[in-house]
């Protein structure tokens, strides 16, 4: 037998249907909910991702900043040393002149023969860094060399060396002046055993002696461009100032002779 139709059922299934309702409200609510934390989430991320390209940017500029600065470094510290070089290249001239200067100076300062030989051995001990020379003077008659002073040379050089003979009389002969490697040749006569360089001197091109250099100093290995710079001033200089002293002593005589 049918039951009557009761009242609270549909009451029940009312009420059931709106709490269903609310529940997917609520349900669509706490989506909308989630999707604006997402996408505030996301709007960070992109703010982040920004500011981390800025910042990756910046420390790449930044790099590429310090690796100019050091190319530009290294190459101020590269022309610094390069002008320091260069100064001291200038100072080195300046002195090398001025010491030029003082050699001419001393030659022909003085009319006297023994000051004149005096200044040729210290301008060979001070600035060509050898304390063993001889210096030897042309015969009137061009045949032969004569010593006119020696320092240092052990055996005493000979006092006379025929033009040609060797290679003191080889460089008289060929008015050349002459720079030789250490011992060894063997074209050297017994005297020229230690004979590092022959300067021939001339007046007006012709050969009026040659200055011999022998062993040089502990400290000097090599001839260097200021000692052929002062080869050739001896060449000329030192040949005119040891000529002044002949004709200065040649007068002398004459007027002693006069009186």
């Amino acid at each position: 037998m049918k039951k009557p139709h009761d009242g609270n059922d549909a009451s029940y299934v009312q009420k059931v249907s709106q709490e269903t309702n609310r529940y997917v409200r609520d349900l669509l609510a706490d989506n909308e909910r989630v999707r604006s934390v997402a996408a505030a989430l996301e709007a960070e991320v992109a703010v982040l991702r920004r500011e981390v390209d800025a910042a990756r940017s910046a420390m790449e500029r930044r790099a590429q900043d310090e690796a100019r600065m050091r190319r530009q470094l290294a190459s101020l510290e590269h022309e610094g040393g390069r002008l320091s070089e260069r100064y001291l290249e200038v100072e080195e001239q300046n002195a090398n002149l001025a010491n030029l200067y003082v050699a001419s100076y001393r030659l022909h300062g003085t009319l006297d023969r023994d000051d004149v030989l005096e200044a040729i051995r210290e301008i060979v001990a001070n600035l060509v860094g050898s304390e063993q020379l001889a210096i030897y003077s042309t015969r009137p008659d061009g045949g032969a060399l004569e010593l006119a002073t020696s320092i240092g040379v052990v055996p005493e050089p000979p006092a006379t060396i025929a033009i040609g003979h060797g290679l003191i009389g080889a460089s008289a002969r060929d008015g050349k002046t002459y720079l030789f490697e250490p011992s060894g040749d063997p074209d050297r006569l017994p005297h020229e055993r230690d004979l590092t360089a022959c300067v021939v001197l001339k007046l007006d091109g012709v050969v009026t002696g040659v200055l011999a250099i022998f062993r040089l100093l502990p400290q000097k290995s090599s001839f260097g461009a200021l000692d052929r710079e002062l080869f050739d001033l001896l060449a000329t200089h030192a040949a005119t100032a040891l000529f002044c002293t002949e004709l200065a002593g040649t007068a002398v005589a004459q007027r002693s002779a006069r009186g």
